[in-house]
């Protein structure tokens, strides 16, 4: 019983500690980790249109759930980045798990190069998002898909916008082309 209760100990302040790591790195890179829904992740891949052999990124990829489920959907190189440790760990286990092939990088995105990209999913705030769209015009070649998660790239209009639907519970979702 005792040796029970010593690991149970163990667990809370690993846990506790993880947690907290997280929340560090989070202020750190600036972009919190805040999961996406299963029904939003399936939505957006719907609005990517993948097609087989899609090049598809996920900047700040959390756990990989969007890239692990768009895999599962296509045929598609799937490339995720993701710099919180706790996150990137889970993405990382789920990957082998589910045997999906994804390459999911320790990275901070902003250090990656998007040149080979043709759809590209996000989940960012309204400035990392409006960072980041500089980036990708400078690196992304025409007619790479940028889908994004809640936030609007104010810089650029949007092809189409799927409105916030409180019945389905889905958020905003935008689509843009570079």
């Amino acid at each position: 019983m005792e040796i029970l209760v010593e690991i149970m100990t163990w667990v809370i302040v690993a846990g506790t500690f993880l947690l907290l790591a997280t929340a560090m790195v989070s202020l750190f890179v600036q972009v919190p980790y805040v999961p996406s829904k299963m029904n939003v992740v399936r939505k957006m891949i719907k609005v990517a249109k993948l097609k087989k052999n899609d090049v598809v990124y996920d900047l700040g990829c959390g756990d990989g759930r969007l890239l692990l489920e768009a895999a599962k959907a296509k045929k598609i190189q799937a490339k995720g980045y993701e710099a919180a440790p706790i996150p990137f760990l889970i993405a990382q286990f789920k990957n082998l798990i589910q045997n999906a092939h994804v390459n999911i990088y320790a990275k901070n995105f902003f250090n990656a190069n998007l040149k080979d990209a043709n759809v590209i999913f996000c989940y960012l705030g309204p400035e990392t998002m409006a960072k980041l769209y500089k980036k990708m015009k400078k690196e992304c070649k025409k007619g790479t898909r940028i889908i994004s998660n809640t936030f609007s790239i104010h810089e650029a209009e949007p092809i189409k916008i799927w409105a916030k639907n409180s019945k389905t519970k889905l958020p905003n979702i935008y689509l843009y082309e570079i």
